[in-house]
């Protein structure tokens, strides 16, 4: 089995689907090895870390490791054109563990990436479906201002459901957003189906070759988890760099630049930059974990039409 050396690690793609970065997912000493120790077969055919630990000027733990990665030049390249220069290469192996969420996770169907992803990174604060704190999200419109006044709501089973949740809803991608979850059971065809969403997302969006460089998305990626927590009105996550907080435009846990549907796009647009093998695994983590229920009310797993086998 190729991919991250397992023991004390998290599976090999849970560590590869993290959306953000939140307190309780901060990479910490039980699983940075992971990161850190590939096998033979890895490190001959994907980009590896030089150095034994993360980049300790990251913005925020194992967040953005490019000045220390064999690739990392390329790292502040527009990711089309890199990838141009390496048809067939997939972004996630060439730029592997450039971040803690960014690890190529070998070969996986779709269903196994996803069941893999719900249970290893939901940790040990997960206390079972809809028993967390209930959040009310605000979503704002696409120029930015906080006008959409959504009424969608869920629960905080876990810290990361701050952030997936609102995520998968602005992607349209939870059951009941209309796609076909029968389909995440063939592997080729739900790639077909998120390289579609890609193309869609592109032809909305428009995003530039400029936008898509893979170092700014990992320095940005803690902002969006500092935005995403000022739409639910609750205090920013995991994050005291000021720098981080700037970027977000940071004053009060209800106060900060609005988070909008075209940030969560270019966030997954980055994954589709790398591969529609990465976007689809995505796609299939934030399908099997949420469904949109009646009352514009996210549900969670044994709540939803389709609730994964995580035995």
């Amino acid at each position: 089995m190729t991919g991250i050396a397992l023991g004390v690690c998290m599976p090999r793609f849970a560590l590869a689907v993290v959306s953000t970065a939140s307190a309780s997912l901060s990479p910490d000493a039980n699983y940075l090895p992971c990161m850190l120790q590939l096998d033979v077969s890895m490190t001959d055919r994907c980009g590896r870390l030089l150095e034994e630990r993360c980049d300790p000027s990251a913005n925020f733990p194992c967040s953005n490791n490019c000045p220390i990665h064999t690739h990392g030049a390329d790292c502040y390249r527009p990711i089309p054109e890199v990838m141009a220069e390496h048809p067939g290469v997939d972004g996630y192996c060439y730029f592997n563990a450039t971040a803690f969420w960014l690890v190529y996770p070998g070969q996986m169907t779709m269903v196994e990436a996803a069941n893999d992803a719900i249970k290893t990174i939901r940790g040990a604060d997960y206390q079972g479906d809809s028993r967390g704190m209930p959040i009310h999200y605000r979503l704002a419109d696409d120029a930015g201002e906080a006008s959409e006044e959504i009424t969608i709501w869920s629960h905080m089973d876990s810290a990361h459901y701050l952030y997936d949740d609102l995520y998968g809803y602005s992607l349209g991608v939870l059951q009941g957003q209309g796609l076909d979850t029968q389909q995440m059971f063939n592997s080729t065809s739900w790639t077909a189906r998120s390289q579609e969403m890609c193309a869609h997302i592109q032809r909305t969006y428009q995003f530039s070759k400029e936008e898509l460089v893979l170092a700014d998305a990992l320095d940005g990626n803690q902002a969006l988890a500092v935005r995403t927590s000022c739409a639910a009105g609750l205090p920013a996550p995991g994050s005291t760099v000021q720098s981080v907080l700037d970027m977000a435009g940071w004053r009060s846990p209800t106060s900060c630049r609005p988070i909008s549907r075209r940030d969560f796009a270019k966030h997954h647009y980055v994954k589709c930059s790398l591969g529609f093998r990465n976007s689809a695994m995505d796609m299939a983590y934030l399908h099997s974990r949420a469904c949109l229920l009646e009352g514009n009310r996210i549900g969670h797993l044994s709540e939803c039409p389709y609730s994964p086998d995580l035995t």
